[in-house]
């Protein structure tokens, strides 16, 4: 049975079968092809060598660039079994299309034979990179990458390390995207001439930005990048939806690649490098405290990590293990102590906390003030300090002294126990401004608990402002009596706009208790899945008012017609917002079924009414509310199966603001004005008045140059030394000098020692990771790939050696030969005027110099020579035994001849002396052949 493509149809008898022309002929007929050329490209196939150079410089040479049935070259073909001899011949032929050899060789990873084809004379500096898709025609399409895939690209893609340093090396670059909402001419002209191509473009050069290979060769801070680059890829993942499955995964391997980093450090000097490393634009100058000002950690990279969601870099083991060091500072052995010992400790510490206070007041600089800067120790007062502030907000609420008093009376002053609120009130306001002014706007409006904060103080704030307007107002008898039950007070009183809006903000304070939670590794998972479930509720929200305003609206306008003209009735469906209240508690059965009933209404109405109603309930109770129990149960299995990482990245962020100097006191305590900030506040008045004299500017930046920046490095003349590992160099550990200028000399401001050690720290990682990721290549196991490249490996070392014996052979037969001609010239060696019988005696005296040759002979055994030529030793035992039969064997033809041509003759026997000496010969010749 033959199969046929589309359009084939059956002809003749018992089911014989015809093919027609195939409509697409996507693989090239072999039937087409020059018999020379096949067997050329069987030869590169096999890797038969001799073959292919039979092919190219016989009488009738084959096109170096002829391709097979699937489109590929020789050299194509010889790439892709990494056989690096027949890529070498064919780069010497004129006129090779390297083509997509290049590209091949970068996936197989073969790094001499990329040498070989980027050193070709073909192949540019630009056409490395964004110029490849220039060097193929229209009409020339390759079906393994798009033109888009140049070879930089391509190697960064496979992530080979050293091809791509090659690359470079060479001059090759990758053009960054530009923006999505860029209007330039030349992406204006991309996307018009071919918008998908365009998109392709971008993602293929976003992963070859994204891969570890490039960032790890060309970035100087490889963590800053990786962690811009995956925020870019996920707002890229938001704009261009088409391609988000994309961009995701660029932007989870970048994440990736920074944790992989972080996990080659070996010390905690090496994770407090990475983790403390400053950006460009950050204030490396800023004011710092005096005696231990310079050894606190900053954490600047740790910052930016919170800042670009890196959860993963800052759930890392590494990571977390520093942060904890820090936050249990100064509390040696907390973390071994139970956890009843623990609160009893924690208990204490906060009855101590008035005499800590005062005391750290005045002796700021102390041990007791250094453990009250710790972390831990922060956290705990403050947390103590705001339970404190929730206890006199229950004792508020249920103050039974003056509630009789608030029934009658109007514009009351404050209690004492609201002079406490006020007070406490006030200090979180000040405590929330200093954060303000230290984070920024930005930083302080990225966090939605300090929205929680702005909303409750806000709330504390009004309250406040309504109760003073609220006594002002009594106090001047202009807005009627002090005292009146409150039935009578008017709508819109100050005092009950006041309690409405401090019982609001009692909810937003107690809720605040929730933020608390991030700090235990069991109640924090549950704060985050609480905070994702939140969001799915006003997603959820959304869509449920427009469902419910959908049948309120169409209710409504059933009913507004028979609205009822007592006054006493209720109001379920004849006004708008009656329809909004009644449909929204029906959905928890506060409405019965009798409220769609009407009065002298027709029964049309009703039925339509009841009918509306109902699918009200089936849309809202069983699609609506499923849907959001199914939202909210994947939202919570999503930070279930996350749960450590979510948690540890929750309390990062916690930790990180008690990490920082200052608003070391809690609320009232940090509304003292401290000497200590009196001191400071006297130095920002220098330093103003510095800024604004020139004369003071100028010394006072000298003096900060001199002795923030030369003496923080040592010099040694006008020639300073710094380390750095040259990318040429084999060997990743291998360093070398090169010289630095110092700036008293030249003027030039060396790096920081901190940026010194950063890039040392940071060499030593990258180098790891290339390494760890080699060795995970090479212990990956053998596929199917390497299998066939050790078959033709197979393949080609058979061919050689064929070639090379038949080789042998030749020069054997040829040894033989000539071998044959001297002796057959030698028996015969008898002038043309001779006798026959005299050209026989001649014959078989010539036994002499047979026997000459038969010690010739054995010197060739031994020596491997004969006569004046000499030969090289590349014959076996076997292929002399085999030339020693074959000389004995024509030997004893030719004697055999000569002695019967001589009885065949007539001539009178020759006299007795030649016959002795003959018979003589004769003898020597046949116990020479015996032997």
């Amino acid at each position: 049975m033959v199969l046929t493509g589309y359009g084939s149809k059956r002809s003749g008898s018992r089911g014989s079968t015809r093919a027609v022309d195939i409509p697409l002929e996507t693989i090239k007929q072999g039937s087409r092809m020059d018999p020379q050329e096949r067997i050329f490209l069987e030869a590169a196939e096999k890797g038969d060598k001799p073959t292919m150079i039979r092919c190219l410089h016989g009488s009738n040479p084959v096109n170096v660039n002829c391709t097979d049935m699937l489109g590929r070259s020789a050299i194509q073909i010889a790439v892709d079994n990494e056989n690096m001899e027949i890529v070498e011949l064919l780069l010497k032929q004129d006129g090779v299309k390297i083509g997509d050899a290049l590209l091949y060789a970068i996936r197989e990873g073969v790094y001499r034979i990329v040498e070989m084809l980027i050193e070709h004379p073909s192949i540019t500096r630009e056409m490395l990179g964004y110029d490849w898709s220039k060097t193929r025609h229209m009409d020339e399409e390759s079906f393994d990458y798009s033109p888009d895939i140049s070879p930089v690209i391509l190697a960064a893609h496979c992530n080979q390390f050293e091809i791509l340093q090659l690359l470079l090396l060479h001059g090759a670059t990758i053009e960054r995207p530009h923006q999505l909402s860029c209007s330039c001419k030349r992406c204006q002209a991309q996307v018009h001439a071919d918008s998908l191509r365009h998109s392709l473009l971008r993602i293929n050069t976003y992963r070859a930005l994204a891969s570890p290979a490039w960032i790890s060769l060309t970035s100087p801070d490889p963590v800053l990048a990786a962690f811009m680059l995956s925020w870019e890829l996920d707002k890229l993942a938001l704009r261009e939806n088409e391609f988000k499955d994309s961009y995701l995964q660029l932007a989870h391997q970048c994440r990736k690649y920074a944790c992989d980093l972080l996990d080659q450090c070996r010390s905690s000097e090496e994770v407090i490098a990475v983790l403390n490393k400053m950006t460009d634009g950050e204030e490396e100058d800023e004011e710092e405290e005096e005696d231990d000002g310079n050894d606190k950690l900053t954490l600047s990279r740790l910052k930016l990590a919170l800042k670009y969601e890196q959860k993963q870099f800052v759930a890392h083991p590494h990571c977390q293990q520093l942060l904890t060091s820090i936050w249990y500072e100064g509390l040696p052995g907390w973390r071994k102590r139970n956890g009843f010992t623990k609160f009893l400790i924690c208990i204490g510490l906060i009855l101590l906390l008035p005499f800590m206070a005062v005391y750290y007041w005045v002796f700021p600089r102390s041990k007791i003030g250094q453990l009250l800067r710790s972390p831990f120790m922060k956290f705990l007062y403050h947390s103590a300090s705001f339970g404190v502030f929730l206890f006199l907000l229950v004792c508020a609420s249920t103050d039974i002294s003056t509630s009789h008093k608030r029934e009658k009376f109007r514009g009351l002053p404050p209690s004492e126990l609201e002079w406490l609120i006020v007070l406490w009130v006030t200090g979180f306001i000040w405590a929330e401004c200093k954060q303000l002014w230290e984070e920024g706007l930005k930083a302080y409006v990225r966090q939605w608990w300090n929205w929680l904060d702005f909303i409750m103080l806000s709330l504390y704030l009004a309250t406040f402002s309504l109760r003073c307007v609220a006594f002002l107002q009594i106090e001047s008898g202009n807005y009627g009596p002090k005292e009146l039950a409150r039935s009578d007070w008017p709508h819109n009183e100050p005092t009950l706009i006041s309690e409405s809006l401090f019982a609001i903000a009692n909810v937003f304070s107690f809720a605040r208790i929730i933020y608390l939670f991030q700090a235990n590794q069991h109640l924090g998972p549950l704060q985050i899945s609480l905070g994702c479930m939140l969001i799915d509720i006003a997603k959820f929200l959304f869509i449920f008012f427009l469902v419910l305003t959908s049948f309120a609206c169409g209710i409504n306008q059933l009913y507004w017609y028979y609205y009822p003209s007592n006054e006493d009735a209720e109001d379920v469906f004849f006004t708008l917002p009656g329809a909004y209240t009644t449909l929204f508690w029906s959905l928890f059965s506060l409405t019965p079924p009798k409220a769609v009933e009407i009065q002298d209404a027709q029964t049309f109405t009703i039925a339509t009414g009841e009918l509306l109603f109902m699918l009200y309930h089936g849309m809202t109770i069983v699609v609506l509310l499923n849907m959001l129990i199914a939202m909210m149960s994947s939202s919570f299995q999503d930070i279930e199966n996350h749960a450590d990482m979510e948690w540890k990245f929750s309390r990062s962020k916690l930790w990180m603001g008690y990490f920082d100097e200052g608003s070391t006191l809690p609320p009232p305590f940090n509304l003292i004005i401290s000497p200590k900030s009196i001191y400071y506040f006297l130095c920002a008045l220098k330093n103003c008045f510095c800024f604004c004299c020139p004369a003071s500017r100028n010394s006072s930046t000298q003096r900060k140059t001199s002795e923030g920046t030369i003496r923080s490095k040592q010099s040694v003349g006008p020639v300073e030394y710094d380390i750095y590992k040259t990318v040429e160099s084999g060997n990743p550990y291998e360093i070398e000098e090169r010289p630095t200028y110092n700036s008293d000399v030249h003027g030039v401001i060396p790096p920081s020692p901190d940026a010194l050690q950063y890039q040392d720290v940071m060499r030593r990682l990258v180098s790891r990771y290339i390494h760890q990721t080699k060795k995970q290549l090479r212990q990956d196991g053998v596929n199917e790939d390497d299998l066939l490249e050790i078959k033709q490996d197979i393949s080609s070392l058979r061919f050689e050696l064929r070639e090379d014996r038949k080789r042998e052979c030749a020069r054997t037969s040829s040894h033989m030969d000539c071998l044959r001609q001297d002796i057959v010239h030698t028996l015969r060696g008898v002038s043309p005027t001779s006798s026959p019988r005299l050209h026989n005696l001649q014959k078989v005296n010539s036994s002499t110099s047979i026997s000459n040759f038969g010690n010739s002979y054995q010197n060739l055994n031994n020596n491997n020579s004969f006569g004046n030529n000499s030969y090289p030793s590349m014959l076996s035992q076997q292929d002399l035994d085999y030339l020693k039969w074959e000389l004995m064997s024509g030997l004893r033809s030719e004697v055999k001849d000569a002695i019967q041509s001589c009885l065949q003759t007539q001539a009178p026997p020759p006299p007795p002396s030649m016959m002795s000496s003959m018979g003589s010969d004769l003898y020597h010749t046949h116990l020479y052949t015996q032997l």
